[in-house]
């Protein structure tokens, strides 16, 4: 049942791929004539400690970017339920590849201490003084934010996990006031959930639970926590869910000042950015315009070492790379050239730093 279930994943991500190949084709003589942007959000897949296999991703990464005008991408280790690769397999690419390749940490290292101590609201002083050493240690070694970090992941496939803690948790809090005092951002992907909701069903990984829990107050209690600590809301524009909509976006940046989002276009789901069939939906473009410096750029985008040997998610998610980059071109190629170029990389530069 569960490689039943992982081919059937598979052969609907590659029936989505076609379509998308053929829906947006028109677009893409003008798409290509937009300017340069950066990938906030980028993931390179190895098995931990093997850097030439991580040296191989990347290089694979720096072609794409070369193809597609980014100008830089931020990679990080995808928010692991348990210890896996982190800085110590990406900062020697950000020395060899910088200012190209820049690096967030804490994917493979704070979030599974923080998916392990959210079963409790109470944080042992020794668990929350290595997380504190841990954060502190990450900014140190050359990165420039904290991610990818979890409040609520749903799994899309048997080979995907579902993770899920309150967004107010103390090691969440603490993790911001270390965010504010680095000035860095911390990019953290929350599946929101306005109230008790049985699983919708598309989600029919046998990962998630049968009822998805209200989380929404949670994380509003995070964002107001510490203005000075600047939220990244990961993955806007795609959600299998079916509750992170333009309305709640417009909501919670007027109330937020701290909150930024970046943006993942393209999905087969209601209320997506992209639509599989070309079209741009109007009310997320509406948004854009109304709030244009509170949007980046972040294709999660995966790129997997030919020597892998990890689970088959990755792999899977590298197959929808090309159509997420596709929408993000049909994106900005729609918007006009002054929001294209903030939300593209402006915004980019000056929410992450990147020119320091």
């Amino acid at each position: 049942m569960r490689l039943r279930s992982g081919a059937l994943f598979l052969v609907t991500l590659a029936a989505l791929a076609m379509l998308l190949g053929s829906s947006l084709l028109a677009f893409d003589a003008q798409a290509q004539s937009q300017g340069d942007w950066i990938d906030v959000h980028f993931h390179l897949i190895a098995d931990k400690g093997n850097l030439e296999s991580f040296d191989e991703a990347a290089g694979t990464a720096l072609q794409i970017m070369d193809t597609e005008r980014i100008r830089t991408i931020i990679v990080m280790s995808p928010p692991r339920p348990r210890e896996n690769f982190d800085i110590e397999s990406l900062a020697g690419l950000v020395k060899k590849y910088g200012p190209r390749i820049v690096m967030f940490g804490g994917g493979g290292s704070l979030n599974p201490m923080l998916q392990k101590a959210g079963k409790s609201p109470e944080v042992p002083e020794g668990v929350r003084r290595r997380f504190e050493e841990t954060a502190h240690r990450i900014i140190a070694s050359g990165a420039k934010g904290f991610g990818e970090i979890t409040a609520h992941h749903v799994s899309l496939s048997p080979s995907h996990g579902y993770e899920s803690v309150p967004a107010d948790h103390p090691l969440l809090l603490l993790l911001a006031d270390i965010a504010a005092q680095h000035d860095v951002p911390i990019d953290l992907h929350f599946d929101p959930v306005p109230a008790d909701v049985e699983k919708p069903s598309n989600l029919s990984s046998p990962q998630n639970p049968a009822v998805l829990k209200a989380n929404l107050g949670g994380f509003e209690r995070l964002l107001a926590h510490n203005r000075k600590a600047k939220i990244l809301w990961a993955h806007a524009g795609a959600d299998p869910v079916g509750y992170f909509t333009p309305g709640l976006v417009r909501e919670l940046l007027g109330r937020h000042s701290n909150l930024a989002l970046s943006i993942r276009p393209t999905a087969p789901f209601p209320g997506s950015m992209v639509h599989p069939e070309g079209a741009i939906n109007d009310d997320w473009i509406a948004v854009l315009r109304d709030f244009p410096d509170r949007f980046v750029i972040g294709s999660d985008s995966f790129v997997v070492a030919k020597a892998y040997t990890g689970a088959e998610a990755p792999r899977i998610f590298e197959q929808r790379s090309e159509m997420q980059r596709r929408g993000i071109r049909q994106l900005l190629s729609h918007l006009p050239a002054d929001l294209a170029r903030r939300i593209g990389y402006e915004n980019a530069e000056r929410l992450y730093r990147l020119n320091d």
